[in-house]
């Protein structure tokens, strides 16, 4: 008795190892010999054991043959033999779980780094497109800005241009031409005068621009005395400066222009240095 299951022990294991081919060339051939006196139970147990080995190398073709698998084999291949419900395949399907079970985690892991991966592209793409967007945006609102100074200045001109034609258009009209003094020798000036109408204009060239605190201020002068026509700041000494003199009178008169700097706002009196003296000529 004993023998005989040290026969069926080796066959069992003999068979693990040539389905699994694992066994070295005399281990085949004594398997081989036992194979041709095996009873039909060890037959069947060698037929169970080739399609699930054959399974076993589909479902995981690197699987090595260790003990444990060999053990696991002989354990399923007995089960198919003992039961005719064919318990191999309740073994078999616990391991196409396994092997689907890692392949499925191995292809959500991948999936998730994939999308994980191009969640942090796409965020990075966004905010390079939000960016060039923003510095997009930023260039057209200065562009913007550039336009409506540019629109606001031709405005001005035009306005002043027209204002000047309306005042060469009256029927009395006076020019008076001023001249820079010793403070600004290159600076000039005109006043165009509607005595009529009481509109001026006033056209100023070379003359610096006024710090924060100050503004020039022209004034009328009859019998040496001095009359404020209205205050004004030069910001840009490179271009003509165009002003509408606000405070000029109707009627006849005559005297001179003088243009002085004073302090913000204007004085009564001139008390500052004057850069533009011009007279009216009878």
């Amino acid at each position: 008795m004993d023998e005989q299951q040290n026969n069926s022990l080796n066959f069992e294991e003999l068979c693990a190892g040539f389905v699994l081919n694992s066994l070295s060339e005399q281990e085949a051939d004594t398997f081989l010999q036992l194979l041709e006196g095996a009873t039909s139970q060890q037959q069947e147990l060698f037929e169970d054991m080739q399609a699930i080995a054959s399974e076993m190398a589909l479902l995981y073709p690197e699987l090595k043959p260790t003990d444990k698998i060999r053990e696991q084999l002989i354990e399923m291949a007995w089960a198919s033999v003992n039961s005719p419900k064919g318990a191999n395949i309740l073994y078999l399907n616990r391991f196409r779980y396994a092997v689907a079970a890692s392949v499925v985690f191995m292809l959500v892991s991948l999936g998730l780094l994939f999308y994980t991966q191009n969640i942090t592209s796409d965020l990075t793409r966004q905010g390079e497109l939000l960016s060039e967007q923003g510095k997009f945006m930023e260039q057209q609102s200065k562009m913007l800005e550039a336009r409506e100074s540019t629109i606001l200045a031709l405005r001005d001109e035009v306005e002043r241009k027209e204002e000047l034609l309306t005042i060469l258009e009256a029927r009395d009209v006076d020019l008076i031409l001023m001249d820079g003094l010793d403070v600004n020798p290159n600076g000039y000036g005109k006043v165009v005068w509607d005595k009529d109408n009481g509109k001026a204009l006033l056209q100023v060239a070379n003359l610096p621009s006024v710090p924060t605190d100050k503004d020039y201020q022209l004034w009328f002068i009859i019998d040496n005395q001095p009359i404020s026509a209205g205050v004004f700041a030069v910001e840009d000494p490179r271009n003509d400066n165009f002003f509408r003199i606000e405070e000029m009178q109707r009627g006849e008169a005559t005297g001179a222009f003088a243009i002085t700097l004073e302090p913000k706002g204007g004085v009564p009196q001139p008390t500052g240095d004057m850069y533009l003296l011009g007279s009216m000529i009878n």
